[in-house]
């Protein structure tokens, strides 16, 4: 313990601050990245946790509600501390939940820092309540922040009582908060708290992952002089967001050991920096990557097959100053094929596209721009052919008065031009509907491409696929019957490209004033293919056949034609309309 020289409370072994009274404690300050330039003092409160309704249930945990570990009531209390919030996950041996701690006057709380650069959690210590951050000084929040319990049939959390027992406290560590056993009629329920977080999101971008590098190195450091260490590979469970902070939030495989030996620490610096290499990458092993920046090449290189980083530290002086010299833009073009078909069984064709594109060199680097989109028209009588030009012309409308100024802007403001975008086609389509008295609607399958960055919208069932010479990755996900049915276990995926309702969907543009749109973010390498299509393909051919079909071909053209083609001797029940791009070294 730390003993504060002006109130004699008693601090962490590291604070850097009091907890009770908030006064530098100068024997123990000093950190690896500084938070504040100096203690911030108590101010406004910042924002509640998420609310129950917003909290985020990713694809994987889609609530499937089995009988063998019947789901608490709302209202629940847990272990007499915590109550219900919300569900978020269920199987058959595990349920998750979000909860708020109840506070009792005599008893501290689990509390939050105030200060937005930090937020470090702390959990309870002592019989006193603290006050103050131990990390920066700031204010401690007095609201509860949003936690998560874990409850399982099995006691599988007795093994992390001497983690909390450590009392972790860094703005990148997520620690476990208490392990407790309540009995109920159906049996022993066996629970884990720690602070809610989310999970990594798939294919983030080069400078984010830098940045959350950055944090869980730092938060590694701190955790080997806590004398904790990983076993010999990382569970991706072990890393999450928390307010786009990347915290270490997993602790099952940890080890507590009175001395780690260097082997133990580098061997923890490699899982890491793999675990950033495959985010960058998609690749589960390393190889040196002719896409990558020379510098962050050389930085994995060196993590992974090279002498490696004895401390996490290390490791975060070496991001730190691959962000400060830039990460070079790739030096790429697109190469473009397009066709669009009506079918064998239909007169008339639904589908339109679009593909809008720019060519930029800045400062000697091939940075290409572009918008390429498919609507898949639908309501008959003319009526889907007309909502899906309604809705090509909108998008090309906005797109050719504004791509050429989409420069220099963040992830979240591309994401947002891109959802104006739709939002402006699904409106077109949707008083058009209202002023004929028509059931007029469109599917809508977009990218807009920057460089080596791709941002996708879609609405409905037309698809984007990323194909690679070794695999076929489905971005986009669809909006249908059959995919509920698919993601529910009803159905395999072989099923659902013949099952009678394969063309029924939940969302379209111009059923409603507000489209729900689905986003997302792909980092593109040279060779890699981007194929967006209406249902009248990936309904005719299976994955496997797409993917044989555009590496086989000579061009995007060419592999356009013959999918095209290869739809239509396969039934060619519908329209059919494709745009396939490949990013080239240029």
């Amino acid at each position: 313990m730390t003993i504060c020289p002006r109130c004699k409370a008693e601090n962490r072994p590291e604070a850097a601050f009091c907890s009770r009274c908030g006064m530098i404690l100068f024997a123990q300050a000093g950190q690896t990245k500084p938070f504040v330039d100096e203690p911030v003092p108590a101010g406004p409160s910042v924002p509640e946790s998420t609310p129950a309704d917003t909290v985020q249930v990713k694809p994987a945990e889609q609530s499937v509600f089995l009988t063998s570990l019947p789901r608490r009531m709302e209202g629940a209390i847990f272990g007499e501390r915590f109550k219900y919030d919300a569900l978020i996950y269920q199987d058959e041996h595990e349920t998750h939940y979000t909860v708020t701690e109840i506070c009792k006057p005599e008893s501290p709380c689990v509390r939050i820092c105030l200060n937005p650069a930090c937020r470090t959690i702390h959990a309870p210590i002592g019989e006193s309540q603290e006050g103050f951050c131990t990390v920066c000084g700031s204010a401690l929040d007095q609201n509860t922040p949003l936690l998560m319990l874990e409850e399982a049939d099995n006691d599988r959390f007795a093994a992390l009582q001497p983690v909390i027992d450590l009392r972790l406290a860094h703005p990148n560590i997520h620690p476990p908060i208490s392990t407790f056993q309540q009995e109920l009629p159906g049996g022993i329920r066996y629970c884990l708290v720690k602070p809610y977080s989310q999970e990594i999101p798939s294919h983030p971008e080069v400078s984010s992952v830098l940045e959350w590098g950055l944090e869980l190195a730092e938060g590694l450091d701190y955790l080997h002089a806590h004398g904790m260490a990983f076993g010999e590979a990382l569970d991706p469970a072990c890393f999450g967001l928390a307010e786009d902070r990347a915290v270490w939030r997993n602790f099952n495989d940890m080890r507590i050991l009175p001395m780690l030996t260097d082997r133990e620490k580098i061997n923890n610096v490699r899982q890491l920096t793999l675990n950033l290499y495959a985010w960058i990458t998609g690749k589960a092993t390393y190889s040196p990557d002719p896409a990558l920046n020379p510098r962050l090449n050389n930085l994995f290189e060196r993590a992974l097959i090279g002498e490696g980083f004895t401390s996490g530290a290390s490791l975060a002086h070496e991001i730190e100053q691959t962000i400060k010299t830039g990460i070079s833009p790739l030096n790429i073009d697109y190469q473009v094929g397009r066709r669009s078909h009506a079918g064998e069984r239909r007169d008339k064709n639904e589908d339109s596209l679009l593909c809008l594109g720019l060519s930029r060199i800045i400062n000697g680097i091939s940075q290409p721009a572009g918008i390429f989109a498919i609507a898949d028209g639908m309501g008959g009588h003319a009526t889907g052919e007309l909502a899906s030009s309604m809705s090509i012309q909108t998008i090309t409308q906005k797109a050719s008065k504004e791509i050429a100024s989409l420069a220099n802007r963040s992830s979240k403001e591309y994401i947002e031009w891109l959802k104006e975008a739709v939002q402006a086609a699904n409106q077109a389509v949707y008083e058009s509907r209202q002023t004929a008295g028509t059931d007029m609607g469109s599917t809508l399958v977009c990218t807009l491409l920057l460089g080596s960055q791709a941002y996708i919208a879609n609405v409905g069932d037309s698809r984007l696929y990323l194909v690679r010479e070794d695999s076929i990755q489905q971005l986009t996900i669809d909006h249908s019957l059959v995919q509920h049915m698919v993601s529910m276990g009803e159905i395999n995926s072989d099923d659902a490209r013949y099952h009678p309702q394969r063309n029924v969907i939940y969302r379209s543009l111009g059923d409603k004033p507000q489209a729900d749109i689905d986003v997302y973010i792909q980092n593109l390498l040279p060779n890699d293919w981007l194929l967006l299509c209406s249902d009248g393909c990936s309904s005719m051919l299976d994955d496997h056949s797409i993917q044989q079909i555009i590496l086989e071909a000579c061009s995007p053209q060419v592999a356009c034609d013959r999918l095209i083609e290869s739809a239509n001797l396969a039934g060619g029940e519908d329209n059919n309309t494709v745009i396939l791009i490949k990013v080239i070294a240029a």
